[in-house]
């Protein structure tokens, strides 16, 4: 009797144990399951957005050029910053700009001294040449007219000569005489017309010569003239130089001010503080009638979301603008888009970088759940939410299933499948990974 109670005391024993390794292992059993969040798919539409850097440029700016060979004292402007006319856009130091204006006008002052030179040479070669001319006209004058008043007199001395005629009956030598006198009357008129035609012959030889030296100093005047007014090596290089000196007494009338011209955007500074300037920009500038764009790049993936035509959003960063502008242009290079847009007159004064939003709404699907719930296992799939039995009885399992993924963004997608239903429960978090076929347990 004894014994039997001490077998079924320890068969109890043994069925308490029992009892608690079930229980503990069923503990560790649960314990072990993914806890789960599940979810019906939804009716909704897909919104997605794109956001794209890009750069803001100025069509038709304007180059700034420094002051060549001055020293720059202050920068007054930066980039980005409106300034109207007769702003000052940098300063350069008067001290050495004083010092460097008075070496260039010395250089002036000598060079004109040596083109005055030059030329009052040339005037006076051509004053002397002329000098010669006209002495040489006035002599040549005079003695033809000495030879024609001779030739004159002749003449009148024929012509007495002829009244003086002796009788028929005057004696033999009186005769022979009256004809000596006439043959060396006009042995004398051919002597006088031989010498005027002579004198005329030198006269026209001489006045060649005297007129080729006159053309010879004029050629010699034009040459100092045209070395000074249209050579490039000299003229150039002085005019250069008198448009430096008086752009540089105009800068030292201002203080060593440089101001704008006009109303507009500084685009760029290229010059600093303590530079002296060379020929190079200084500073890029637009006017208020320049235009500016905004461009930006965009995938073959992005490409569907955008259109010429489309409206789409525009901020600057560092401002709170953002304004409304339609895309005028999308060009394909080298697999990827670039898109245009111009940007109305007000828009992004001073701005080098912009950003485009778009944003694009689907239409409604069917089937919408988390983006967390696709997964990928060589292709889209969800894990259905399914009961089977197990050791605990009737228990939670997931089964994968293929879908079509029909649109998605950071958030949603919306997918398709035959098989799907409005009370299908898709798994959307999970604490663990999942296997197909795992069972779970829902929080």
């Amino acid at each position: 009797m004894e014994s039997k109670k001490r077998l079924w005391k320890g068969f109890a024993a043994f069925m308490a144990v029992m009892l608690l390794l079930t229980f503990v292992s069923r503990i560790v059993y649960v314990n072990s399951l993914p806890r789960i969040h599940w979810m019906n798919p939804v009716s909704a539409s897909i919104t997605n957005k794109l956001l794209a850097e890009g750069t803001v440029e100025v069509v038709n700016s304007e180059a700034v050029t420094g002051v060549e060979g001055l020293l720059v004292k202050r920068v007054c402007v930066a980039a980005g910053e409106q300034v109207a006319a007769g702003t000052v856009l940098y300063e350069v130091d008067t001290e050495d700009l004083q010092t460097q204006l008075a070496a260039l006008e010395a250089e002036e002052q000598v060079w004109q001294a040596q083109v005055g030179a030059q030329r009052k040479e040339a005037a006076t070669e051509i004053t002397r040449a002329q000098e010669d001319y006209d002495t040489a006209v006035a002599e040549l004058d005079r003695k033809i007219a000495d030879e024609t008043r001779q030739l004159e007199d002749a003449m009148e001395d024929l012509d007495t000569h002829m009244f003086r005629l002796p009788k028929e009956d005057a004696p033999d030598e009186v005769w022979i005489a009256w004809a000596d006198e006439r043959t060396r009357i006009d042995r004398e008129i051919e002597e006088r017309r031989a010498a005027i035609e002579e004198t005329g012959f030198e006269k026209e030889k001489i006045l060649k010569e005297a007129g080729r030296d006159i053309e010879d100093a004029k050629s010699a005047q034009n040459e100092v003239e045209g070395a000074y007014s249209s050579n490039y090596s000299a003229i150039g290089q002085v005019q250069s130089r008198q448009n430096r000196i008086e752009l540089w007494k105009h800068i030292l009338e201002e203080g060593g001010s440089v101001k704008a011209e006009q109303e507009g955007t500084v685009l760029e500074v290229m010059l600093q503080s303590g530079v002296r300037m060379g020929t190079e920009a200084v500073m890029r500038y637009a006017n208020a009638e320049s235009s500016r764009i905004f461009r930006t790049i965009i995938t073959q993936d992005q490409k569907s979301m955008v259109h010429t035509g489309d409206t789409v959003k525009l901020s600057f960063p560092g401002t709170s603008e953002e304004v409304g502008e339609t895309i005028d242009s999308i060009v394909q290079e080298n697999g990827s888009y670039t898109v245009t847009i111009w940007l109305e007159p007000d828009v992004a004064k001073g701005r080098t970088e912009g950003i485009m939003e778009v944003t694009s709404t689907s239409e409604i699907y069917d089937f919408v759940v988390p983006r967390q719930a696709v997964h990928n296992d060589g292709g889209s799939c969800v894990y259905i939410l399914e009961e089977k039995s197990g050791i605990l009885g009737t228990e939670l399992s997931i089964r994968s299933m293929t879908v079509r993924l029909l649109d998605e963004n950071d958030d949603n997608a919306a997918i398709a499948d035959e098989l799907l239903s409005g009370d299908i429960k898709i798994v959307t978090e999970s604490d663990k990974e999942l296997t197909n076929g795992m069972a779970v347990m829902e929080y």
